[in-house]
């Protein structure tokens, strides 16, 4: 794709974080034997606290919003509230009350996976790790993949356990195993909602039964998909899993849109009566880069969730496309340096950098570089030094920083020397 190029320069910018604005206490209630009660009854209110006034959504503004002139509307759903993202350049495409609370239920799960993933990743735990079921898992109620106390199990089935069966049991199993207790995952969980930015979350367990305090929103939800398939691409193939079958008991994905849709990829559903029936989910087309990532909370069943999330993703499908702009390590342009050995450096992306727009809006793609004033040596290689900036129609479409990609040292003073002599000549 050939794009046409503006060169600004930054005065100044400043980076914004998201941080908790509020103390989280929810503890879930526990059975006889220790285990999260999933009989007990809790108000919806009590599971899912108001927003405190000092809370600031993060701020939404869907691709079907900003260019309503080249899409149609969004489909209405009969949700409490969806977000359509495209998971490469987490492009928003279209959103619906993305940032109200909502009970997840056992959407809870996809946390769970992804502190499980880093845990695999690290090495921490591997696949073929045999751990042994705790009492305390065997006695946590809901769904389950029919576990028993002392059982050895591998972490893979155990996986397939919670992302096929959605198994209470086998969900507690994995976390005691990592964290020593489910008390100590949760407070994993709760750390990495907020590395990711999820800033309208909070657990209270590991499975996503009804508890105090428990609760996250369509927009949290899209952040954590899109970090499912950006960082552990290696693992997403677990959520296309349609039937699992352990000790004889065979069980189908609770995802009916793995059965009804051929481009679905994942990931996951969640119900309870405060929560209603939910579902995130995952597609790709066979040869096309477009990653989406659709999430519906609250329908009013299984399959209207499934029905409702396959609308969804085939408007994005039929209404954007994506392209890879550039490569890791690709310069998209130089920029001088003062008192380098070398007379400029070369700009690039540190990851591959991915564009979704509106489809034939490709011709009316502008690539502005902004690099940063004052650059003088020595530069570090990876270090930023400018942003490079995509519009569409004026309105910024997705930025991405520019990184130096080679280093370039202070000048020598014979270097020094020798360029002013070559000036004045």
């Amino acid at each position: 794709m050939k794009l046409r190029f503006v060169t600004c320069v930054f005065v100044s910018f400043t980076l914004a974080s998201l941080a908790f604005s509020e103390a989280e206490t929810g503890q879930a209630p526990l059975n006889k034997y220790g285990a999260v009660d999933a009989t007990a009854n809790i108000p919806y209110d009590i599971q899912v606290p108001a927003t405190p006034a000092s809370f600031v959504p993060p701020n939404i503004v869907p691709a079907n919003t900003a260019w309503e002139t080249r899409v149609p509307k969004a489909p209405t759903l009969a949700a409490k509230s969806y977000m359509l993202i495209e998971a490469n350049s987490a492009q928003i495409l279209a959103a619906e009350h993305a940032n109200d609370r909502l009970p997840p239920a056992s959407i809870t799960k996809l946390m769970l996976v992804y502190v499980l993933d880093h845990s695999l990743a690290n090495k921490d735990i591997s696949l073929d790790q045999i751990l042994s079921v705790p009492t305390v898992a065997w006695a946590t109620g809901g769904s389950r993949m029919f576990l028993k106390p002392n059982d050895k199990v591998s972490v893979e089935d155990l996986i397939s356990g919670v992302v096929v069966d959605s198994g209470n049991d086998a969900a507690v199993t994995l976390a005691t195993a990592i964290a020593g207790t489910q008390e100590a995952f949760v407070a994993l969980m709760n750390h990495q909602a907020e590395v990711l930015g999820m800033s309208n979350t909070h657990f209270a367990d590991v499975m996503g039964l009804p508890a105090p305090a428990h609760y996250t929103s369509a927009r949290d939800l899209a952040v954590l998909g899109e970090h499912l398939l950006q960082d552990y691409p290696q693992y997403v193939s677990w959520f296309g899993v349609k039937s699992f079958t352990y000790n004889g008991i065979s069980q189908e994905n609770f995802n009916k849109l793995l059965f009804i849709y051929p481009y679905a990829i994942g990931l996951k559903t969640g119900s309870t009566t405060a929560a209603g029936y939910s579902l995130v989910s995952a597609a790709q087309k066979p040869g096309s880069p477009m990653q989406l990532v659709g999430v519906v909370l609250s329908s009013g069943s299984r399959d209207n969730s499934a029905n409702e999330s396959k609308a969804l993703l085939e408007y994005g499908f039929r209404n954007f496309e994506t392209e890879k702009l550039y490569s890791q390590g690709q310069p998209v342009t130089n920029t001088p340096v003062l008192n380098a050995q070398e007379l400029s450096v070369p700009l690039g992306v540190s990851k591959d950098f991915y564009v979704t727009f509106p489809k034939g809006a490709e011709k009316s793609l502008v690539a502005q570089v902004a690099i940063n004033p004052g650059l003088s040596a020595p530069i570090q290689k990876g270090q930023a030094l400018g942003t490079l900036i995509i519009t569409l129609d004026g309105k910024t479409l997705t930025t991405s920083p520019l990184v130096a990609l080679k280093e370039d040292a202070l000048q020598s003073i014979w270097q020094s020397i020798g360029r002013k002599l070559r000036s004045w000549v």
